[in-house]
């Protein structure tokens, strides 16, 4: 193998530690939606699943396959979008995102892969209002 180790910032591996809102959504009331993006090619998979209640995201929760840029990316949107009304909701920008976890420019397709399942789950969620 050539060329530099990766590098974790404080932020992924924190993020990467925890994985707030990792897993299926919880059950309860209001209507669910989802969302899911792969980049397959660059190991990339992620579904954002949400709750609709009253024009807002009542709960978000995520599943990813991925390294740990792309788990903590999906971690930190996931929290974003909680409690975040509809339709005021824009998809994050790739380089937004990267600097937000600090992650290299190198993993920039990879955080492609989260954006493109945020924005259809902003797409779903703006479908049922």
């Amino acid at each position: 193998m050539s060329g530099e180790p990766v590098r974790y910032s404080p932020r992924v591996r924190e993020l990467f530690a925890a994985l707030p809102r990792a897993g299926s959504l919880a059950a309860g009331a209001g209507t669910a939606v989802h969302g899911e993006s792969a980049a397959l090619d660059r190991g990339a998979w992620v579904r954002f699943e949400a709750r609709i209640e009253g024009g807002r995201i009542a709960d978000c929760a995520f599943r990813a396959w991925g390294c740990p840029h792309t788990l903590a990316a999906a971690a930190w949107l996931a929290g974003r979008m909680q409690s975040a009304p509809v339709t005021a909701t824009k998809a994050a920008e790739v380089r937004e995102l990267a600097h937000e976890i600090d992650a290299p420019a190198g993993k920039l397709g990879k955080l492609l892969a989260v954006v493109d399942a945020q924005e259809a789950l902003l797409a779903a969620a703006r479908a049922v209002q």
